[in-house]
């Protein structure tokens, strides 16, 4: 049994445990020869005390397993209205019995049981806030507060995975750079929580967003403007990759956080310093191609060798809605250029990416006509 539910079961009982016991000694109050109050009929105290314990068990569980707080207060109340009305209803039936020890054992149970579900470790919401902190949005959080996943051990899952790197290289710059960092991390944060981003990693150099955890959708072509939108308005550059990662709960030494692990990761960082190196922008593998349908532009742009496995890497260039026909002339001059640059036709390759980079101020077609001159001087193949 995994820590949470256990701990869970365990204050429950505790709870109930001592509703009963506080509870039960009211069997025998009524009989004492000092007692002047009003003696509740009692037809059968074993009944009695069955129907205490049963009370208290259920709604101690309620009141901890259900995670809204509101509805926890409810159940609660409306357990012990209804438990109080329908002894009473019975004893106008005829059938006479006491609602006090049962009454008191449940109202007992669940004051307890209620106590415990506002600290820490009974509060489901404090406990993904712990787990996910500031990785998600606050709407997605709540949304996902009534649901199992953290009972859960770790799942495989098929994610997007985005590495978003920072405009230039923050590592060994000046201080203002890294005095921007921080702003520049906190709107990343929010841009991609809107897309359902999850904040796996955050450092000097990028951001890794994870995208379709907790079986919220991630489709390629939401998640591929998300990253357009935000490279075109902060700068820098991203990478997309999807396959099977591995998400769950992972203890670290100094603490216990929501992780996602796997080849997508390591897959996604490779890819991400692709793009800075040939300047492109988005960077999305052949595969995912298809997945972004009609609603993107793209152009081939590098092989990435990754597990064994060689890659094929596009750059989003563009909303295909905004193609135009002179774009689509442009794509391909592009083509053409690049077949040659990968079969090893420095000069025109060269010639080709230049007049590209000088028409359009093309970064990317600036870096290939650099390479292919390089290589045309050194007289090797790429």
């Amino acid at each position: 049994m995994n820590r949470p539910l256990a701990l869970h079961l365990k204050a429950a009982l505790l709870c109930a445990l001592v509703g009963i016991v506080l509870a039960l000694p009211l069997l025998w109050l009524p009989m004492l020869p000092a007692w002047q109050g009003w003696r509740p009929p009692v037809v059968s105290p074993r009944a009695e005390a069955i129907l205490a314990v049963i009370m208290a068990l259920g709604v101690a569980w309620c009141v901890v397993d259900i995670p809204r707080r509101g509805l926890k207060v409810l159940i609660w109340l409306a357990t012990l209205w209804l438990l109080g009305g329908g002894i009473w209803l019975s004893g106008l039936y005829g059938y006479a019995s006491s609602s006090l020890v049962p009454l008191t054992a449940a109202g007992l149970a669940g004051a307890g049981a209620l106590a415990f579900s506002f600290t820490p470790a009974g509060s489901r919401r404090a406990r993904w806030q712990s787990l996910v902190g500031g990785r998600v949005a606050p709407v997605f959080l709540r949304s996902r507060i009534d649901e199992q996943y953290l009972e859960e051990g770790p799942r495989s899952e098929v994610l997007a995975v985005a590495e978003v790197l920072w405009p230039g290289h923050l590592e060994g710059e000046s201080h203002e750079a890294w005095k921007g960092l921080p702003g520049l991390a906190a709107r990343a944060a929010r841009h991609f929580h809107k897309a359902g981003g999850y904040l796996e990693r955050c450092d000097g150099e990028g951001a890794l967003f994870a995208f379709g955890l907790w079986g919220q959708a991630a489709s390629t072509q939401d998640v591929v403007g998300s990253l357009w939108t935000w490279v075109k308005e902060a700068g820098g550059c991203a990478a997309l990759t999807r396959g099977e990662c591995l998400s769950g709960v992972g203890y670290f030494p100094s603490e216990a956080r929501w992780t996602v692990g796997g080849g997508p990761l390591r897959r996604a960082r490779r890819m991400a310093s692709a793009a800075r190196g040939y300047a492109a922008g988005v960077l999305i593998e052949d595969a995912l191609t298809g997945d972004s349908g009609d609603a993107w532009q793209s152009r081939r742009m590098a092989w990435c060798d990754f597990d064994g496995e060689r890659i094929l890497l596009h750059e989003v260039t563009g909303p295909a809605e905004k193609v135009s026909g002179q774009s689509g002339e442009d794509l391909r001059r592009w083509d053409a250029a690049w077949d040659a640059f990968w079969a090893g036709h420095w000069a025109e390759a060269e010639n080709a990416f230049a007049a590209l980079a000088r028409e359009r101020d093309d970064a990317a077609a600036r870096v290939f006509a650099l390479r292919s001159a390089a290589a045309r001087r050194a007289g090797t193949v790429s």
